[in-house]
């Protein structure tokens, strides 16, 4: 008889694995499995940004983060004996965690496997998802165990965040579209002396007609990432290869040795032609993948969990329209996706384009770059993935936003702010106020009056919604107000995921509550929508 649970997540990665912490946020049961018997020894990404760091906040992780990771502090890029730019990384984002940190991603899965158990979950290992079939009303799995024996799991939802070769992509037959780059690229993991390297930095450099990346890991490892001229050959590098590469391409003397890691890899740039199939889910590299050019790979998976953990949770209590949200998942995270390929791809091009003309070009770009301080906040700016906007899909229409949405509208990020708790006295930052299992609701009254509610607070009291008033005693200066852009008596409604979901001025507020009532609390209004609710809190 099948094992009935209501989520299962295949693949324990950073996003299957801040995927299962939302959705225990939320008193949702889950399992997770992956068919690896151990996490893996090497890690491919390093950066965690600031989008991700918020998102971390609300999981009740990224203190273990801080803890452990190093702020990057910038990009420093050369052509031969001469350094071109120190290119400044943080300036200019707008987030309560202004700056990327430098953490391999080992460290990232330990510190979520950690929140994860905190929460009463441990990672199923050595487990592999071999059949997977769907109906009406769930997904019928089998799960095959090292030893060889088989269970048969009867699931609600299925997320497939198994990476790029995914299992869950393939048995629901999803295109992987996209293409693989020509070059060959080299990988080494490596010890470097000499060269005089900052280990809060990340270095390209060119020369003679090829780059060299470097990042720093932990311990006074780094890794060492180039092109190797013969495109066929892709076998893995020898230390005396990189050696070569580094000396003829990279920072004047560099001596490296003590690999821990040596591997030749091509780059893919792909995208799933759909994120969701019914009751089952793809997030993550089982998505989208594609060039490692600005770090953005475990970053948008983990923001992909961000996104579709609470909406699960909603329709899994009866919380909300299980269509209207669920169909939301693809409509916002999938166009992201896109546009991180896009970027990714062309910072690719632009650091490793080979021949005179392209180094020439490349020397002035970043040249200029470098003594424009404008430009570097929007290079760092884009990259922390904090600007990004949801301009489709029924749950943003829902909310009705402007054509051309800026910060605190309708689809773009909540923004953090100092306001004044009046029961202490004390100023508090707003960030902590956001609720990942469910909505806030800012309220910004005019000086004097009460703000009238309208019988919302009523209707959605006890129903995972946060109501904080901004007044003249919690607001006295109007930081909140301008920082939302409230030009009158008006609300700010706020999603678990910390995107803005509406908004409106104090007579709209009926909107606000047709909006919960199609989102939060859709259970008593249209039971037939919604699936049982389960019992377990937090």
């Amino acid at each position: 008889m099948a094992t009935e649970i209501p989520v299962l997540i295949v693949g324990a990665g950073p996003t299957g694995l801040s995927l299962a912490i939302m959705l225990r946020l939320n008193g949702v049961p889950v399992r997770i499995i992956d068919r690896s018997p151990a996490p893996a020894a090497v890690s491919k990404a390093l950066a965690v940004w600031s989008g991700s760091l918020e998102a971390l906040h609300a999981m009740g992780a990224v203190e273990k983060f801080q803890q452990r990771g190093v702020r990057l502090k910038s990009l420093i890029a050369g052509d031969g004996p001469r350094q071109l730019a120190a290119i400044a990384v943080g300036d200019g984002i707008d987030s309560p965690y202004p700056y990327p940190l430098l953490l391999p991603q080992s460290r990232t899965e330990e510190i979520l496997t950690e929140r994860l158990a905190g929460l009463g979950v441990t990672v199923e290992r050595g487990v592999e998802l071999v059949g997977l079939v769907q109906d009406d009303s769930g997904v019928n799995a089998t799960l095959k165990y090292d030893d060889g024996r088989e269970e048969p799991v009867r699931t609600k939802y299925l997320a497939g965040a198994d990476g790029a070769r995914s299992a869950v992509r393939h048995a629901l037959d999803v295109a992987f579209e996209g293409y693989t780059e020509p070059q060959m690229f080299l990988l080494g993991d490596v010890r470097i002396d000499g060269a005089n390297l900052d280990r809060r930095s990340l270095y390209i450099w060119w020369h003679g007609g090829n780059t060299v990346a470097l990042f720093p890991f932990e311990d006074g490892i780094w890794r060492i990432v180039t092109m190797r001229e013969d495109s066929e050959d892709s076998s893995p590098p020898t230390l005396e290869e990189l050696q070569e590469l580094m000396d003829r391409h990279g920072p004047p003397g560099a001596r490296i040795g003590d690999p821990t890691w040596l591997s030749s890899f091509r780059i893919n740039e792909r995208l799933a032609r759909k994120f969701r199939v019914g009751r089952v889910f793809l997030a993550g590299d089982a998505a989208h993948i594609h060039s490692p050019a600005g770090g953005q790979g475990m970053n948008t998976g983990i923001q992909d969990a961000f996104n579709l953990g609470w909406k699960l949770a909603h329709v899994l209590q009866g919380r909300g329209d299980a269509e209207l949200l669920l169909d939301s998942y693809e409509a916002e995270r999938r166009p992201v996706a896109r546009e991180v390929i896009r970027g990714s791809a062309q910072r690719l091009h632009v650091a490793f384009a080979p021949g005179k003309v392209a180094t020439f070009v490349r020397d002035i770009a970043v040249t200029v770059a470098g003594n424009l301080p404008a430009v570097q906040k929007m290079l760092t700016v884009e990259l922390s993935e904090t600007t990004i906007v949801y301009k489709d899909g029924p749950l943003v229409a829902l909310g009705d936003p402007p054509r051309r949405p800026k910060r605190t509208d309708v689809g773009t990020r909540a923004l953090d702010a100092t306001f004044v708790d009046v029961a202490s006295g004390e100023p508090r930052p707003l960030w902590p106020e956001f609720l990942p299992t469910g909505h806030t609701l800012l309220l910004f009254p005019a000086p004097g009056k009460p703000f009238s509610l309208d019988g919302a607070q009523d209707a959605f009291a006890g129903n995972a919604l946060k109501i904080l008033m901004l007044d003249e005693r919690s607001d006295p200066n109007g930081e909140v107000r301008d920082r939302y852009h409230v030009e009158a008596p008006g609300w700010v409604l706020v999603r678990p995921d910390q995107v803005v979901a509406a908004r409106g001025t104090e007579e709209e507020i009926g909107r606000a509550t047709a909006y919960l009532e199609r989102v939060a609390g859709l259970a008593a209004a249209r039971p037939e929508h919604a699936e049982r609710p389960f019992a377990e809190t937090r």
